[in-house]
């Protein structure tokens, strides 16, 4: 069906052919083969690889997304880094031999997470959905008007002739284009006064050659692969993304709140090594001695933004960057494309999604502003270990026993279950805004704890954490005992950063404790009456 013109009339019109809007076509044709889809693109493939898009790192729910519910596991696995999770260092000093903190993994995650290519990606999903779909490439939609139920789609071609198409839904997959946030004036501050630089270089840009203590106590002395990491170098105002591509291809990038640091200082690549010189001397040092080839070179000022809203009764929806950006920290922006193309699957296969759309609206608003919260007014207390140590274990561990929980084990498919168990998804964001808001007081954890330079996660509570993701059980029922019980969990964890100041014995006593108790329990149920 692929560049057919001559049928005009579609169930669903995407614009855009990135990541969002692929993956949304193939989960829509998953969930119903006999949809018409057209998706109207303006560049043509095949996509170069090493494009430059920033995405490269996924996270659980992500990853999940890709290689489950849209089917790409085995393209991932032989295509894609797989990454040994989040890995957060703070450098000290300009010597080599200088002190530096780190935390992180020495091992794989249990749920895979990949590095990925995304213009390898994108031309898979394409390769995938392609026979099944009309695609309009070189082609933009330049506007639309509801009529009887239907929109008429207004598509310029290459040559400039613009043509009408019909279609029951019209999804923004734009990306930065935005195009239906602009025609319905719907974008919002998110409150977030965050800017970033970042380029890629033609070359590994492996730690293990510049960051790698002998120091006896470090724990990631024999871990090789470490370097498969998201690797974030963090001081005040600012961390450093170091993203392995592939074998020959690393992207870096600067993240940094405006108020702290001035893009205007970092805003070209010898400008940004000359900020690198002053605030990562270890990383400059190494890539000045490396001489890779800079291959693209990408700033973008106050990034962030939202939505007033994601789906309309009047037949059109938002997905992807053309639906909000929040912060790239925790990588989570394939998490939200999975999010809200499930949503979007929901609205267009399901003979009762139409009923849900203010409950969808109001879902991804909430997720939106969880994420908000994660990241408003947080970089200012990078410089302080002990805060960073505090916030990224909180951050991840609620994440996998909450969100992940309610993602990966299918639950996002029912829409009325999510509704149902509103009150409990309101506490657990509740919970989170109150760290949150403790954490943002000056000196909340500074002199609490006394910590290693190398912080381990295995046997952690984080490490239990994400092994409590996906459930045995999973019935409404099943899902929401799970959810009770890993209430109770970040409840004690957030008395143990706000109350007992006990967060760093909690860190890996807590971990051994539940496990020694979930182990009788099962030992109970075992035993015969």
């Amino acid at each position: 069906m692929s560049d057919n013109v001559s049928n005009t009339s579609h169930d669903v019109l995407i614009i855009g052919a990135g990541l969002a809007g692929l993956t949304l076509a193939q989960q829509l044709l998953m969930a119903d083969p006999g949809l018409d889809i057209c998706i109207v693109h303006n560049r043509r493939f095949p996509n170069p690889e090493r494009i430059h898009k920033v995405g490269e790192s996924t996270v659980e729910i992500g990853a999940y997304y890709l290689a489950e519910t849209i089917g790409c596991a085995q393209h991932l696995q032989d295509h894609h880094i797989r990454k040994m999770g989040l890995r957060i260092i703070q450098t000290e000093g300009v010597a080599e031999d200088d002190p530096y903190r780190e935390l992180g993994l020495s091992f794989y995650p249990r749920h895979a997470t990949y590095q990925i290519d995304r213009g390898k990606l994108e031309n898979y999903l394409l390769g995938l959905v392609r026979p099944s779909i009309t695609l309009l490439e070189n082609n933009r939609v330049l506007d639309f008007e509801r009529k009887d139920g239907v929109n008429a789609v207004a598509v310029r071609d290459h040559d400039g002739c613009i043509k009408k198409r019909n279609a029951r839904w019209v999804v923004d997959a734009s990306g930065r284009g935005r195009v239906l946030m602009k025609k319905f004036g719907l974008q919002k501050d998110s409150g977030i006064n965050h800017s970033s630089v970042w380029f890629r270089v033609g070359g590994n840009v492996n730690i293990n050659e510049f960051l790698a203590s002998r120091d006896p106590a470090n724990s990631f002395l024999d871990s090789s692969e470490r370097w498969h990491s998201t690797t974030h170098l963090v001081g005040r105002g600012y961390w450093v993304w170091i993203i392995p591509i592939n074998e020959e291809t690393t992207s870096i990038g600067i993240v940094f709140d405006n108020a702290v640091h001035k893009l205007s200082s970092m805003s070209s690549h010898p400008l940004a090594m000359s900020w690198l010189q002053q605030h990562e001397p270890r990383l400059q040092s190494y890539l000045e001695a490396k001489n890779f080839d800079v291959i693209d070179f990408v700033m973008l000022r106050n990034y962030s933004y939202l939505s007033e809203q994601y789906i309309s009764a009047d037949g059109w929806a938002l997905t992807g960057e053309a639906a909000g950006f929040v912060d790239p920290m925790y990588s989570n922006g394939t998490d939200v494309i999975g999010l809200a193309n499930t949503m979007i699957t929901n609205l267009v296969t399901k003979p009762e999604g139409p009923l849900f759309i203010n409950q969808m609206n109001g879902l991804l608003s909430e997720a939106y502003a969880g994420f908000v919260d994660t990241h408003r007014h947080s970089y200012d207390g990078f410089g302080d270990w002990n805060y960073m140590f505090v916030k990224t274990n909180w951050d991840t561990t609620f994440y996998f026993l909450f969100m992940c929980v309610l993602f990966m084990n299918g639950k996002f498919d029912s829409v009325a279950y999510i509704e149902s168990i509103h009150g409990k998804i309101a506490a657990f964001y509740g919970l989170h805004h109150k760290v949150l808001e403790y954490l943002k007081q000056p000196g909340s954890v500074a002199k609490d704890y006394e910590l290693a330079d190398f912080i381990n996660l295995a046997g952690s509570i984080q490490e239990y954490a994400n092994g409590a993701i996906m459930a045995d059980d999973k019935s409404d029922e099943g899902i929401s005992a799970l959810l009770d019980y890993h209430m109770k969990i970040l409840e004690e964890l957030a008395a143990s950063i706000m109350e007992t100041k006990t967060f760093d014995r909690n860190f890996y006593g807590m971990r051994e404790r539940l496990m020694a108790e979930e182990a009788m329990a099962r030992a109970e149920c075992l035993c015969p009456a």
